[in-house]
């Protein structure tokens, strides 16, 4: 089998829980009709280890692995060992060049924070997904009151870093900027800013993309949203907000365009990103929380000839030309020019299947 060489941007998502701690509004988990949900569960970690096996025989490589779907990762009971599993395999076979983890921090016990803190020669992210400066508006925004436990568990986290000097992970702490919150950026940047610099750990603020290096990073992200419509008006909220801080944001995010029912641009999620879900199903996008493009499982089949067998050649073969008619869940969906999207190019198709 030949395997193509990864493309710029490539990511490898995978869901170690369906299960989550809270119930944030901009999240599938607040909806309790959603058939991602009608049963929960963890991948199964010798699943995960024999993915990251599969991966390392075929040379598969993707730039990042992100731990995180739409569940809370530390849930999983297994977790420091499939943390300790994904940092060699990354080193030992260059299988993913930077691991990130996406967590709310409710699970961020003491034990997680001595698995978590390391000196690998493998970069490493870990997004705090947080939204919020006080108890009030953190209910209404994730769902549930926990504000006091993760700040206190990310202090902690911080300081223990601060204390043995490790290098991994970067911490990030993340605002997603809605109409709900976009009154407390200014606060939040002064809470993560002062967290860390109390610590004596180097800290920056961002927008839009975390920036290159290993300093911890205040990040402000743009707000997906379902209809163009919402987008649009999210959109000026995150711009005015960034521009009252005084941060640029990328190009993609300044326009605040949206390509809306033009579904004869090209998909990069069929190249670039599968996701992995708790039961193994494979698929290739992270909207997909119905698995309705799903290829198969890893509990049956490796994710070596699920990736590359023929149903995805084909569909890859159509994408390239703009052509979802088989593709239902593709056809409703506007292809974003977000900041939260990863885009492909034409020559990158063409090189991807001269080498596939």
């Amino acid at each position: 089998m030949n395997v193509p060489s990864p493309l710029p941007g490539s990511y490898l998502v995978i869901e170690l829980a369906n299960r989550c701690s809270l119930a944030c509004v901009h999240c599938s988990v607040a909806d309790d009709t959603h058939p991602h949900f009608n049963s929960t569960g963890y991948l199964d970690v010798e699943v995960v280890e024999g993915l990251f096996t599969d991966l390392a025989t075929h040379e598969i490589r993707f730039d990042t692995l992100i731990l995180f779907w739409l569940g809370e990762p530390l849930l999983h009971p297994e977790f420091p060992r499939i943390w300790q599993a994904a940092l060699r395999t990354a080193a030992a076979n260059g299988t993913f060049q930077k691991v990130e983890l996406h967590t709310n921090a409710t699970h961020l016990t003491p034990r997680v924070t001595a698995a978590l803190l390391n000196e690998s020669a493998v970069p490493q992210v870990m997004h705090f997904s947080l939204d919020a400066t006080d108890t009030d508006r953190y209910l209404t925004v994730k769902g549930k009151d926990r504000f006091g436990e993760v700040v206190q568990n990310i202090e902690y986290f911080l300081s223990e870093k601060a204390r043995i000097g490790a290098r991994w992970p970067r911490p990030v702490f993340q605002f997603i900027v809605g109409s709900n919150n976009v009154e407390q950026v200014s606060a939040f940047e002064a809470q993560w800013t002062t967290a860390c610099s109390s610590r004596s750990i180097p800290v920056q603020t961002a927008a839009g993309h975390v920036p290159r290096g290993e300093d911890a990073v205040v990040f402000f992200r743009q707000l997906d949203c379902p209809t163009a419509q919402e987008q649009s008006r999210e959109n000026r909220v995150f711009r005015g907000a960034m521009a009252e801080l005084g941060l640029s944001v990328p190009e993609q995010a300044a326009s605040g365009e949206r390509v809306e029912d033009d579904n004869n641009a090209v998909c990069a999620g069929f190249w670039k990103s599968p996701v992995i879900s708790w039961d193994g199903s494979v698929t290739t996008c992270t909207r997909d929380s119905h698995l309705f493009n799903s290829v198969g499982s890893l509990v049956d089949t490796p994710f070596s000839t699920l990736w590359f067998n023929e149903s995805m050649r084909r569909r890859r073969a159509a994408v390239s030309k703009g052509d979802y008619s088989e593709l239902t869940v593709c056809q409703s969906c506007f292809i974003p020019r977000s900041l939260n999207y990863t885009g492909i190019t034409p020559e990158e198709v063409d090189s991807w299947e001269a080498t596939g």
